[in-house]
């Protein structure tokens, strides 16, 4: 008894530090909708530039959809910087971005350019822990 007591401990307490060490990463996941964006100083709300939405899944596909046009490819999230590699318009450059902040409510983007500054700020509007419902979580329109 004594000994299975032990070992569940130790199993437990093993997950705990798992998930402790996880707790610091930065997860983008789900979709995401614009509620302001700032270019030089100006700033926008988000509901004067239509809907934009952005939606990353765990496998390092994204889909953005902005005023209805859609572009697809592929992220990566190395330390605080974000880099869209777009596979619709293979020739666009990628996007470069510095994470400001990602939780489970909120994410702010900072362009990495110095030229023409931008500040984009979004909110989870679906998890993926929800249904999967959206063009990049179907699997004919998987990307990963």
């Amino acid at each position: 008894m004594k000994k299975s007591f032990s070992l569940i401990t130790v199993v437990a307490l093993a997950g705990l530090l798992v998930q402790c060490a996880h707790k610091g990463d930065k997860k983008l996941e789900g979709i995401w909708q614009l509620n302001s964006m700032s270019m030089n100083g100006t700033r926008i709300s988000g509901t004067d530039l239509g809907i934009w939405l952005w939606e990353f899944n765990e496998e390092g596909g994204y889909l953005t959809i902005v005023a209805g046009a859609k572009e697809k490819g592929k992220y990566t999230l190395k330390d605080n910087q974000l880099t869209l590699h777009n596979i619709t318009s293979p020739n666009r450059p990628d996007q470069i971005y510095n994470v400001v902040k990602a939780d489970s409510i909120q994410l702010e983007l900072i362009t990495v350019e110095e030229k023409n500054r931008t500040a984009l700020t979004f909110i989870k509007v679906k998890s993926r822990s929800e249904e999967h419902t959206s063009e990049l979580q179907s699997r004919l329109h998987l990307v990963c």
